[in-house]
């Protein structure tokens, strides 16, 4: 089973949407070397429009990254574009996944014409107002759209006229292995008057 993911940049530098990209893309790869899964292996094209070659890390069984970095945005964008085109005719993935609304436009024009389906990733503020009449319809005409948090999306729906049941939610994630709850400390305890409220 294929996928393709298009993203604008997850490895060239560091942000909360770039780390919540590595998560999903993290997740993805779990899944695809699960046994559980059984015979139908997962493998995904990985479409990156400002990340280089160098950026990204050595593919492996699961996914293959497509980079077009360049001193040319307009390059950037058209280079990305075909690239996309190419291996929606060729491969025919089950599914796109849009990683910014600022691609949803040229995603959702390729997947109408190859009849793929497609899920737009949504995070905050890019999508609390209003947005052009062909973002809004690459949002309605996507299968699903992903946000992190109730707020994101009621915020989207109000600026966008969206059902709330188009969305799911996909919160962002704590590195266990880094972040862990410890015993709380008195002094800031006191310093913020947490007992008052029970913590």
């Amino acid at each position: 089973m294929k996928h393709a993911f298009v993203f604008i940049e997850v490895f060239g530098c560091e942000g909360g949407i770039q780390s919540y990209i590595q998560d999903v893309l993290s997740a993805y790869g779990q899944i695809a070397g699960s046994s559980a899964i059984g015979k139908v292996p997962l493998s995904a094209d990985v479409f990156l429009l400002r990340d280089s070659k160098g950026d990204c890390p050595a593919e492996d069984g699961c996914f293959r990254y497509h980079s077009f970095k360049s001193s040319s945005p307009m390059m950037e964008r058209v280079r990305l574009t075909l690239a996309l085109g190419i291996c929606l005719l060729r491969d025919r993935p089950e599914h796109v996944f849009c990683g910014h609304i600022n691609l949803a436009v040229m995603v959702s024009q390729l997947c109408r014409i190859f009849k793929i389906s497609y899920t737009v990733l949504t995070y905050g503020k890019e999508v609390w107002c209003e947005l052009s009449a062909k973002e809004k319809q690459a949002l309605m005409c996507a299968e699903r759209i992903w946000t992190i948090s109730r707020y994101s999306r009621d915020l989207a729906c109000q600026a966008n006229q969206i059902s709330r049941q188009k969305f799911d939610l996909l919160p962002c994630v704590v590195d266990g292995t880094t972040f862990m709850p410890g015993p709380a400390s008195e002094a800031l305890i006191t310093r913020y008057r947490l007992e008052m409220h029970g913590c």
